[in-house]
């Protein structure tokens, strides 16, 4: 079949890669943008710094991923990608010097009676978290249906405040916007990532994106956005801006409040699942600048760090490990912290577009997935499974096995399933 697919993200990327390696279909990659990779934005990679020279690779969007991102991890063996476990650690800053440190970050900063003592106070918020953990780890996913994030994180103590910065920094959200968060995609993901181990991609999260390209035989336009799709009988009716190319099917790897605006004759129920999905619009820096950590006596930093100043809450995430950058100038990438970050330390200012998750929006992301296949369209992205990178992979994979159901499964003699080996790789990681 000739598939269209709009959006050269992570879902959209793999998506393309394992339906092309199934060797019957024609795959057309369009993506507006100059780059492919999405919230991917590895300097130097795919892009460039904008601010201040600099020859270092580094993240400024995807940082780090968690031992229980089962399908990304067994992606990463199929395509040969070098993985590194890290040992990340994160604070919460708070004014006149306070802060709170875990575990790995009390090790690399603290000896003695001063470690002791921040381990008390880590422990001491343990403790009070201990009823609360318990208690989330029995209901199941739909449990927290249609419920906002207030829900479960009423009072403004520590440990909430923590677990919504948690939140606020996986999902690229304003934290005064988390309280509206929903619990079915924020809890879930909470207990499942926040105490596994760690890993990064050595050489830069996009090369991941540039192992696929490797491999990819299809068609890939950068630069192109597509006017409109128009679904016929027959099939696809993709308008681009040097004309109207027809393809068997299209599948969506866009943000889900661009899919109203791309369909030309979208149905009530398309109209129904998606007008509630609207943009979030957040900027990343780079930049070189430490002093932030000046009042707290801290000399090394964390991948999760918090900061509360008077524009709110913010994070800053040390870059030198997740970056494989062993010593020398401390590179950083933060949120939010533009007033406590000098100009000339900018390396690089990034705009990222994702999902705005509300409880409205997310309410219909069910009948979104059963509705894949409806009128030759198809749907993936993180936003249908955990809004995380781990999201993005397993929705590809879900599409692309309906995609193959659909085309009675018609593959050339002797084709081995990637999708097949992916699946069975997935489940050997889900049973460490």
């Amino acid at each position: 079949m000739k598939i269209a697919i709009i959006g050269g993200g992570a879902s959209g990327m793999v998506t393309a890669y394992l339906l092309d390696q199934q060797g019957c279909h024609q795959v057309s990659v369009f993506e507006r943008q100059p780059m492919l990779g999405g919230h991917i934005r590895t300097l130097n990679k795919n892009v460039q710094p904008n601010q201040s020279d600099c020859k270092q690779i580094l993240e400024n969007g995807v940082l780090e991923f968690p031992s229980a991102f089962h399908n990304f991890l067994a992606l990463m063996q199929t395509l040969g990608v070098a993985l590194e476990q890290v040992d990340v650690g994160s604070g919460l800053f708070l004014s006149e010097g306070r802060h709170v440190l875990s575990g790995a970050l009390i090790r690399k900063n603290f000896t003695r009676w001063q470690r002791w003592l921040e381990y008390w106070r880590l422990d001491t918020l343990y403790a009070r978290s201990a009823g609360f953990w318990l208690k989330m780890q029995f209901p199941k996913q739909q449990d927290f249906y249609d419920q906002p994030l207030s829900q479960y994180l009423p009072q403004a103590n520590l440990r909430n405040i923590w677990l919504k910065l948690l939140t606020m920094y996986s999902y690229s959200m304003p934290f005064e916007l988390i309280d509206s968060f929903p619990a079915e995609l924020a809890i879930v993901s909470l207990r499942q990532y926040i105490f596994a181990k760690w890993f990064r991609i050595k050489g830069g999260v996009y090369s991941y994106i540039e192992k696929i390209l490797e491999r990819f035989s299809g068609e890939v336009y950068l630069g192109v956005e597509a006017m409109s799709v128009r679904r016929t009988d027959a099939g696809i009716m993709l308008m681009l801006p040097e004309g109207t190319q027809q393809f068997d099917k299209v599948v969506f790897a866009t943000p889900p409040d661009q899919v109203l605006k791309l369909l030309a004759d979208p149905t009530y129920s398309e109209i129904q699942h998606f007008s509630n999905w609207q943009k979030n619009q957040v900027q990343t820096l780079l930049h070189t600048d430490t002093t932030l950590y000046s009042p707290y006596h801290i000399k090394q930093h964390g991948e999760f760090d918090f900061f509360h100043t008077e524009q709110g809450w913010g994070y800053n995430a040390a870059l030198n490990q997740l970056c494989g950058i062993a010593d020398g100038e401390q590179y950083n990438l933060a949120f939010n912290l533009e007033n406590l970050i000098a100009s000339d330390k900018v390396l690089h200012r990034q705009t990222h577009h994702t999902p705005l998750y509300t409880v409205e929006a997310f309410r219909d992301r069910n009948q979104i997935i059963q509705s894949n296949g409806e009128n030759h369209t198809y749907h993936v992205g993180a936003y249908l499974v955990d809004g995380l990178h781990e999201g993005a992979v397993t929705s590809a994979m879900q599409v692309v096995e309906r995609i193959g159901a659909a085309s009675n499964g018609q593959q050339p003699n002797g084709q081995q399933s990637v999708l097949k080996a992916l699946k069975a790789r997935s489940k050997a990681y889900s049973a460490y």
